[in-house]
């Protein structure tokens, strides 16, 4: 059986220090390291090493006690911890890091931007005619700097540069004498006797600038090679081009928010033998996030279901790659780390697996030891640090 999962969002609330934002560093000879947190535990860095023209990129957790330490795409360690420099004063903070064999000091963006503007965060795909790809990340600051990382597999390219902004279109004014729309703009019919009021043209001229059509940015790589494109920004994704190597790649980067995030999901549903698995798919956006999933069975009963699958085995998969399987939670390595999330399971034949996970889909499959058949009930949660 193959079930869609059921989602819930929720804004988290607010710890007594909210870390979440985007910092920036100065590195040896005009390098960079840039900070993104989510929700106070998700970290992603971004390195451009302009001394070994290397660039790289991380992503973690933030521990309880605000230090990190993650692994770069080099292989390098960047680890850290954030100061909160004046408690009097919200939004007062920094990182001190080593990255690159340097201790730096990282400091907040004075805003980094609201979701109707350019400036942000943003990860996604960028694909080309003749079939090679990209993993893309940028990040464009309050001052319009645009952070560039490119992937794929072990080849990482990275640069930085600016955007250029388009300018504004001029606002539309309803004609005195306009009777039958022939002076509109096509399809708006100002003034004339269907009622085009002073409302409907003011969203109209909104509609005009909601977006920043055809901004243009370029930098250089790294590596010295020089890289052009295009942006536009709308509902809550870049969508843009850039050459490289000759040829032109397209790209939607959806927005990543530093604060609402994943809560729980869920499905239930009858596992049966054979085909009949019960299976739940997410997608993980964004950095890397630290998941606990369920596979729930005995405990059901509670709740007057029947009838329960008695001992449920979970998978975990990547496409067709097996990426952890557990049957009965207490035999995992890391269960101690389950108990400390305050949710595993409540009896000892259910499963579960606590794993961080790249950005990426995946589906969790349960089927019943020695061919059991019964209810379960698959649950993915984000684990939260706040």
């Amino acid at each position: 059986m193959i079930l869609g999962l059921l989602l819930a969002f929720a804004a988290p609330g607010r710890a007594e220090e909210s870390h979440r934002g985007f910092f920036e560093a100065d590195l040896a000879v005009g390098g960079k390291a840039v900070f993104f947190i989510q929700g106070n535990h998700a970290l992603s860095v971004y390195v451009f090493n302009v001394a070994t023209s290397v660039a790289s990129f991380a992503g973690g957790d933030i521990a309880d006690d605000s230090s990190f330490s993650v692994v770069s795409s080099t292989g390098a360690t960047i680890s850290g911890s954030i100061h909160d420099d004046d408690s009097s004063k919200s939004n007062d903070d920094s990182i001190t890091a080593t990255v690159a064999g340097q201790t730096v000091t990282a400091s907040r963006a004075p805003t980094f931007g609201p979701s109707d503007d350019i400036s942000g965060h943003f990860t996604g795909t960028a694909s080309a005619a003749d079939g090679s790809s990209f993993d893309v990340k940028i990040v464009i600051d309050s001052q319009n700097r645009i952070f560039f990382i490119a992937a794929d597999g072990s080849t990482v390219l990275g640069g930085f540069g600016l955007v250029t902004l388009p300018k504004k279109a001029a606002a539309v004014t309803a004609p005195a004498t306009d009777k039958n729309g022939a002076d509109d703009p096509p399809g708006h019919d100002i003034g004339d006797d269907h009622g085009q009021d002073a409302d409907d043209l003011e969203d109209f001229n909104e509609d005009l600038n909601d977006d920043h059509p055809n901004a243009t940015f370029s930098l250089t790589l790294l590596s010295g090679e020089a890289v052009t494109g295009t942006l536009t920004y709308g509902h809550g994704a870049q969508l843009g081009d850039f050459t490289l190597g000759g040829a032109t790649y397209f790209f939607r980067a959806p927005q990543e928010s530093s604060e609402n995030h994943l809560v729980n999901i869920s499905a239930r549903g009858f596992v049966s033998t054979g085909q009949s698995q019960l299976i739940g798919g997410f997608i993980v956006t964004g950095g890397p996030k630290l998941v606990l999933i369920r596979a729930l069975g005995p405990s059901l009963t509670s709740q007057g279901v029947s009838p329960v699958l008695a001992n449920p085995i979970l998978k975990l998969m990547s496409g067709a790659t097996e990426l952890r399987s557990n049957d009965d939670w207490q035999n995992e390595p890391n269960s101690d780390d389950i108990v400390s999330t305050t949710i595993p399971p409540s009896n000892a034949n259910e499963s579960s697996i606590l794993i961080r996970l790249e950005p990426g889909a995946y589906t969790a499959v349960v089927t019943g030891a020695n061919d059991a058949t019964g209810i379960a009930l698959i649950e993915v949660y984000e684990i939260d640090h706040d």
